[in-house]
């Protein structure tokens, strides 16, 4: 709409000039004038070019921002007329002055232009009525020193401790990774059923070469949302993600179920006072003895939760039935987690207390990998025994300033492991954490940690380690 009453006034004062100049010529020919039909001719034209100007300024406000022409009119019979095509006028260079703008004419659709969207730091998806989308991801470069050998570094500091005695016992090693580093993709759209959401992430840690430090992509959520329903694989409903404590190590207390699982949910007010959810996720039981006597799971994980969430802080209660199956007989266990984050306002108004606890039978795969074969065993006979399982931990985080803060971690589990089971299985450990983060500019953080670990095996032997 600027540019072309930009247009229009440009081409009001030319024919304003090109008037007065008329009524100069033509009063000096006037007076030169030899007959007074000559006089008259002469007037009539001045008269044409005046009132086409007064009926520019009078119709201005008739050309519409959609309109792909200019029409001029000449009011005294309508016959004459002059059409003027936008698309055709580019800039002052091109078009000669006249009709001339500095940008391109006419009026952009609202959505063909980049724009922010409707969540934090998205982009407006032109065309989709309303969508938008984020890529984010991070960096994460980690440097690892152990005063042990605990094999396996790139994850996370896992159970893996070397047994007192053992020829990795006081064994030093380090490395240097950056295969935590992840890529994600989110898109959202508002619906007449509620928001519609999409969001993919990877990280690194697919099969690779060590020796060239290179690796292929590994996915880690696929999900998709529709108003209250959830699809995909994402955390699982067992696991509550708010209450993991911040730490520079990625598997987080050894007392934390961490698993991301396939699965279908339906959660009312997630973003309420009081919410709660029920689904169904992937079976996944993992059991030692006789696997040749074990039959698949028939029943897919039943999970559900409830949580309240005040000013104080919030609580959350998780249960879950797990079935397993071998060809003698079908097996049904269960799992509650109990977590939550508390304010503690009274060193520094962001201090906050987490905490997770957790007991049941046949979920020591939800720990971490270190937990093969742990969740149960299938006997000659075909019985079968779950694991029952006691696990938790506490983290204290400390803000020194708004940009510096530490975590203290004290974590644990249990395993009361049935007979027959691996006499060097992991039975029980204990871990103890301490960090100091900073944040000297958004969107980037150096951290130091360190970590102390103690574990037992079913047969009683101990080790620790520390990284």
């Amino acid at each position: 709409m600027l540019n072309r009453n930009r247009i229009l006034h440009k081409t009001i004062i030319s024919l304003t000039l090109v008037a007065c100049g008329s009524v100069l010529f033509n009063d000096s020919a006037i007076a030169q004038a030899s007959s007074e039909d000559d006089i008259d001719a002469l007037r009539e034209e001045v008269e044409t070019l005046r009132a086409l100007v007064e009926q520019l300024m009078v119709d201005r406000e008739e050309i519409m921002e959609d309109a792909d022409v200019i029409v001029l009119r000449t009011p005294s019979n309508g016959e004459s007329t002059t059409t003027v095509d936008i698309d055709t006028v580019q800039n002052d260079s091109e078009s000669g002055g006249l009709l001339s703008s500095r940008q391109p004419l006419g009026r952009f659709p609202d959505d063909a232009i980049v724009t922010r969207g409707n969540f934090d730091r998205s982009i407006s998806v032109p065309g989709s009525g309303g969508g938008a989308f984020r890529l984010g991801g991070n960096v994460i470069v980690n440097a690892n020193f152990d005063a042990d050998n605990l094999g396996f570094q790139d994850i996370s500091f896992q159970p893996t401790i070397p047994l007192n005695g053992s020829s990795e016992d006081d064994q030093q090693q380090s490395r240097i990774h950056t295969r935590l580093s992840r890529l994600n993709f989110d898109y959202r759209q508002d619906t007449e059923l509620g928001e519609f959401r999409t969001f993919l992430e990877f990280d690194f840690f697919g099969d690779g070469n060590e020796l060239v430090n290179d690796y292929d992509l590994r996915l880690r959520h696929a999900a998709a949302e529709l108003g209250n329903w959830k699809f995909g694989q994402f955390w699982s409903g067992f696991m509550d993600v708010f209450s993991q404590p911040e730490t520079a190590d990625p598997g987080g207390p050894i007392g934390l179920p961490s698993k991301r699982n396939p699965g279908i949910f339906y959660v009312n007010g997630e973003r309420s006072a009081t919410s709660w959810g029920i689904g169904i996720e992937n079976p996944e039981a993992d059991l030692a003895g006789r696997t040749d006597l074990r039959r698949s799971e028939a029943l897919p994980n039943l999970v559900g939760f409830a949580k309240v969430q005040r000013d104080w802080g919030y609580v959350r209660l998780a249960a879950m039935a797990l079935q397993m199956r071998s060809q003698e007989e079908d097996l049904y266990t269960g799992a509650l987690n109990l977590s939550g984050r508390l304010n503690t306002p009274w060193w520094n108004e962001r201090d906050n207390l987490a905490f997770s606890m957790q007991y049941g039978e046949g979920f020591a795969h939800f720990y971490s990998s270190f937990a093969v074969d742990l969740d149960g065993i299938i006997r000659d006979d075909g019985d079968l025994e779950a694991t029952e399982i006691l696990g938790g931990f506490a983290a204290y985080q400390h803000w020194w300033t708004p940009r510096v803060r530490s975590s203290f971690v004290a974590s644990f589990f249990d395993f009361d492991l049935p007979e027959g089971m691996d006499p060097f299985a992991y039975a029980g450990g204990e871990r103890y954490t301490a960090n100091l983060a900073w944040t000297p500019v958004d969107g980037v953080t150096l951290a130091s940690e360190l970590n102390f670990e103690e574990i037992e095996t079913f047969n009683g032997t101990l080790g620790d380690g520390t990284r």
